[in-house]
């Protein structure tokens, strides 16, 4: 855990004087993706359990089991949208390998020429692809480090800017089921974005989080409870908080709430539910895992903005698979020739 405890120190400390409110470009990539982490805060830096960690930090991805793929889509202020897929690959060996799309557009709107005369409609498009990989470490135990590489593309009628980033975390894990996690993350540590003449800098941030999952036996045995909170300092802004709560009454349904300190605008407060297929009893080992999630945020006069994610979780699980390919290993006694 020390590792973490580290590099949390490194990244915060350096963060909030950096730039100001506005100095930043591509301000698309602080908006959260995934309707699960989204309801619980964004404080999900410390917990990153399944394929979205791909954006919150690439680490957690080392610890998924079953290969995932996921879709959202974020009906986002009056004329502006959000989608996002991503899925994940976890190798026996190799750590896991995963690959992610997130955009954000615009519908048309009008545009006006010097003289205020209406000269037509513009649209614009926010775009980033990312590649990520994710390993658990020999040593430390349940300590995994991840990272990301994001192509970003950005688009103001013809106009158009790119850049390269690179995200980096680590995340500590007590126990596969349960306990205390921590995790920190370096999010969007990269090259400047020119429009025309002039270059903006990318929203860099670090984050540091904290969660707990327990459960409540034997007053209600099957129901479990995850608890989180996190740290975080940018570019271009203070530095805040977040915390988020997941109750699980039974495995297959979740209520969630969240709430994000210093918001632009509205409360910062989020909620949201899930709902998991049923799997252990009445299917094979093979079958799919179907989640349904939905968030809803606070914006205050200016919106309420809802998320809806659908999640699969497929294939035969990464410990199943290492096992058959113990024991399918020779022997080596078998390997000796006399």
């Amino acid at each position: 855990m020390a590792p973490v405890v580290l590099a949390a120190v490194l990244l915060l400390a350096p963060l909030p004087a950096l730039a100001g409110p506005g100095a930043t470009a591509a301000n698309f990539l602080k908006v959260g993706v995934g309707a699960r982490p989204v309801a619980l805060g964004e404080a999900y830096t410390a917990l990153a359990d399944d394929v979205n960690a791909v954006y919150y930090n690439p680490a957690g991805l080392a610890f998924l089991q079953r290969q995932e793929v996921t879709a959202m889509h974020n009906k986002f202020f009056d004329g502006v949208s959000q989608q996002f897929a991503a899925y994940a690959y976890p190798s026996v060996r190799f750590g896991t390998f995963s690959g992610a799309f997130m955009m954000l557009s615009v519908e048309p709107f009008d545009a006006y020429d010097n003289f205020d005369q209406r000269s037509g409609e513009v649209s614009a498009a926010d775009l980033a692809g990312a590649a990520a990989w994710g390993f658990e470490l020999p040593w430390p135990r349940n300590m995994a480090v991840g990272g990301s590489f994001k192509y970003i593309h950005s688009r103001l009628s013809s106009y158009t800017a790119q850049a390269a980033a690179v995200d980096l975390g680590m995340l500590w894990r007590q126990a596969d089921d349960g306990g205390w996690s921590m995790g920190v993350a370096a999010r969007n540590v990269g090259t400047d974005m020119r429009f025309i003449s002039e270059a903006f800098p990318l929203p860099v941030s670090g984050h540091v989080g904290l969660a707990y999952r327990g459960g409540l036996a034997p007053v209600w045995a099957d129901a479990s409870y995850t608890f989180l909170v996190e740290g975080v300092g940018s570019r271009d802004r203070d530095p805040y908080a977040g915390v988020g709560l997941e109750f699980r009454p039974v495995d297959e349904f979740a209520l969630r709430t969240g709430w994000r300190q210093s918001q632009d605008v509205g409360t910062g407060l989020s909620a949201g539910i899930g709902f998991r297929s049923l799997e252990k009893g009445f299917t094979g080992d093979w079958w799919p895992e179907v989640s349904l999630d939905y968030a809803f945020v606070d914006y205050g006069r200016l919106a309420a903005t809802h998320r809806v994610s659908v999640t699969l979780r497929f294939g035969t699980p990464k410990d199943e698979r290492r096992e058959g390919a113990e024991r399918r290993a020779p022997k080596f006694h078998n390997l000796i020739r006399y």
